[in-house]
C-alpha cells in the first residue's frame, strides 16, 4: 500500500499493541489515519480500504499490509460474510497511534 519509510516513533516509551477487528457485512472502522507504523493482517474475509479521493484497495484473507501514515481512509467489509483482521500498532505509551476524523 505504501513505499513510505518505516521509522519507529522517537521520544516516548515504546509500546506495541495489537487488537482484533471483527466486521459484520457492511461494517466499517470509520475515517481515520495512522500516525505510527501499523501492520494489518486479514484473518478472514476481504478488507476494503477506501481513500478520500474515492479510490479503493482490497486485501484478501491471508494478506497483510502497512497502511500509509497520515492519510485519511476507511476500512470496510463490502462482502456478504464476516471479516476479521488483526492490527499491530508500533507506538508510544500514552499517545494515540490512530486518529479518528470525528475526534478532531
Amino acid at each position: 500500500m505504501t513505499r513510505q519509510a518505516i521509522a519507529y516513533p522517537a521520544g516516548g516509551t515504546a509500546e506495541i499493541t495489537s487488537f482484533r477487528l471483527p466486521f459484520e457485512p457492511g461494517g466499517e472502522v470509520g475515517w481515520h489515519k495512522h500516525v505510527v507504523p501499523t501492520h494489518i493482517y486479514v484473518i478472514e474475509g476481504t478488507l476494503t480500504v477506501e481513500f478520500s479521493d474515492g479510490s479503493q484497495q482490497a486485501f484478501e484473507e491471508g494478506t497483510g499490509f502497512l497502511p500509509m501514515l497520515n492519510v485519511w481512509h476507511n476500512a470496510r467489509n463490502l462482502g456478504s460474510g464476516p471479516l476479521t483482521a488483526l492490527a499491530v500498532v508500533a507506538g508510544e505509551q500514552e499517545k494515540a497511534g490512530i486518529i479518528f476524523r470525528d475526534s478532531q
